[in-house]
């Protein structure tokens, strides 16, 4: 559960800007979790969100061994702040055999959305966008809709109908 103080708003302004095209990977080809960070890590820098890619996944590592980013329901949010980072980016990948997130559920991940930001000290938007994220795929019908998007304009329509939708 969303505490109330991270509610996103029901615009869902902050995820429609956050997501695009060169920030979607339609097909992981990764199966394990070290290498799908990989992957994910290396689409960021080519998008031009971090010119220091080993040392953004490092900081993404280092966050994940604190404790597994998957949330369980076939999803998982891997997310780091870094200095490495010239803008909060949130990339999309979909993965259909699954990725081993480690999700209480113990269910593989076929969605993933990897969250990055600069490390600002009061940084309220990284943490709402998170919570936009967590809502928009709560509902198995939404994270479907993902999974069978044709391409990227589908997968943000749907993510932001999902953050629209009343609870």
């Amino acid at each position: 559960m969303i505490p109330a103080t991270l509610s996103p708003s029901r615009e869902a302004p902050l995820l429609r800007q956050h997501l695009r095209a060169a920030l979607f990977i339609p097909e992981l080809r990764s199966r394990r979790k070290s290498s799908a960070l990989e992957e994910m890590v290396e689409a960021v820098a080519s998008a031009g969100v971090t010119r220091h890619p080993e040392a953004l996944l490092d900081a993404v590592r280092r966050r994940e061994a604190m404790g597994s980013t998957g949330l369980g329901k076939g999803v998982a949010v891997p997310h780091a702040r870094s200095t490495v980072v010239t803008e909060r980016a949130v990339l999309v990948a979909r993965s259909t055999k699954g990725v081993d997130f480690s999700a209480p559920d113990g269910l593989p991940a076929h969605l993933c959305f990897l969250i990055v930001a600069p490390p600002l000290d009061r940084d309220p938007l990284y943490l709402t966008l998170l919570a936009e994220i967590v809502r928009s795929v709560r509902l198995a019908k939404t994270r479907q809709r993902l999974l069978d998007a044709p391409d990227f304009a589908a997968v943000q329509r749907h993510l932001v109908e999902a953050a629209h939708a009343p609870e």
